[in-house]
């Protein structure tokens, strides 16, 4: 049964209500956890991970079978974002999760989940894609924009932008366009001058000539780590061990596929339904470079927890560390 979670908007900052609800939530929506895989098997530990449907590692080591070699039975828990993500693991409906700066927000805030390590590409991949009249930033000044959904990554990116472009939230016409593909769809029909999305959909619009890349949130951020893979502390505290199988099927599944990029590519294609040319064009370089390591950055998770600070995500008065919201010990060495 899916039980809900409120969230309240405090001016830009999302607060999600009532810790100690999450928690009861999260102890009493418990979903069975041990399946017996046949006749004489030994019995597979149920891990519902919330993600996107496009997450690479995760659904190559689901294929593959790296996760059910570690006993582990992965489920991908559908999200379309980190509020999203969070939620599902307040509520009791995800064991583990990987997504981007909504997790520091949820850690910070009480929610009770772990980060536990980074994945292969964790920095800022967020772009500003215009039509393709734009030259400038302050051109879209009193526009029509999308930039996501109030907490998400994508608008902290470019609130972070339009800060240091000498501009204000209120300068623009704030059109919450849903999802990346709604999001693409809204400025190619005109109902938005302008989205932050991701890499590959810049790609497609420039390719595609309805769009150009007009700023790259990266350039803006500094020194720092977007994303991150967390566990609730309830299945930490119970299951040690699953967390620490999962996290070496992980870290077995980007080795592989950093070896191997042109299969990662073509399963990406063929079984996650990405398109072709954009995603070659873009991931035949970033993923020979990945970092498999599964170490977090603390200085750039610092920065971050900064910047979430100066964005009113999280409280400016919060004296919450990276050191006390992350715990390494299940990444492999």
């Amino acid at each position: 049964m899916r039980r809900s979670v409120v969230v309240m908007m405090t001016g830009n900052r999302i607060k999600i209500i009532s810790l100690l609800l999450l928690s009861i939530l999260a102890g009493g929506c418990v979903k069975k956890t041990e399946e017996s895989s046949g006749v004489g098997a030994k019995p597979k530990t149920v891990v519902r991970f919330a993600t996107n449907a496009g997450n690479l590692p995760i659904n190559f080591g689901i294929a593959k079978g790296y996760f059910a070699r570690e006993g582990i039975d992965l489920q991908v828990v559908t999200i379309s974002g980190g509020v999203e993500a969070v939620t599902a693991a307040a509520a009791g409906e995800a064991d583990l999760g990987g997504m981007g700066s909504p997790i520091l927000v949820g850690a910070v805030a009480g929610v009770p989940i772990t980060i536990i390590a980074s994945p292969p590409a964790s920095g800022q991949h967020f772009v500003l894609v215009s039509k393709p009249q734009y030259k400038s930033f302050a051109e879209l000044k009193g526009k029509p924009v999308s930039p996501g959904s109030p907490g998400q990554g994508t608008i902290q990116a470019f609130n972070v932008i339009a800060k240091a472009k000498g501009f204000k939230p209120s300068d623009f016409q704030y059109v919450n366009a849903g999802t990346s593909g709604n999001a693409l769809a809204a400025l190619q029909t005109g109902k938005v001058e302008a989205v932050i999305t991701s890499e590959i959909v810049g790609v497609k619009a420039e390719l595609e000539g309805f769009g150009k890349v007009l700023e790259s949130a990266a350039d803006y951020f500094g020194h720092y780590q977007h994303s991150f893979i967390f566990a609730t502390k309830s299945f930490i505290q119970e299951k040690p061990e699953t967390v620490r199988g999962f996290l070496a099927a992980y870290r077995k599944t980007v080795d592989y596929l950093k070896a191997h990029p042109d299969e990662a590519i073509e399963f990406a294609i063929k079984e996650l339904h990405q398109d072709e040319i954009p995603y070659k064009k873009l991931y035949a370089k970033e993923i020979p470079a990945w970092d498999t390591s599964g170490r977090i950055d603390f200085v750039g998770t610092e920065h971050a927890l900064t910047i979430l600070k100066d964005l009113g995500d999280i409280d400016p008065k919060s004296q919450v560390t990276a050191h006390q919201i992350v715990d390494e010990q299940f990444i492999p060495q």
